[in-house]
């Protein structure tokens, strides 16, 4: 059985960029956080900091939900394809 891929606006795309660029310097911070605790021990006060990681994380994810959402909605519109393979890219063995 062949996979159908959603058919979607460009436009619903437009912020998958910006979601990646803000999900990899969300990475990035905590991974510099965790990564510098053993040099500088562990901090007495987290709470402020993780608050504010939340509150940076949680519109990556709503934007990540939001597209998701947009995707199923072109899947039960059946706003599908199916690609088909190009004879000259069929390298199946006969």
């Amino acid at each position: 059985m062949t996979t159908e891929y959603p058919i979607v606006p460009l436009a619903w795309l437009d912020d998958i960029h910006n979601l990646n660029c803000s999900l990899d310097a969300y990475q990035r911070l905590v991974t510099t956080w965790i990564s510098a605790i053993p040099q500088e021990g562990y901090p007495a006060d987290t709470g402020a900091f993780v608050a504010g990681l939340d509150l940076m994380f949680k519109p990556i994810l709503e934007g990540f939900r939001d597209l998701q959402s947009q995707i199923n909605q072109a899947k039960e519109l059946r706003l599908v394809a199916t690609p088909a393979a190009r004879p000259e890219e069929n390298h199946a063995v006969r």
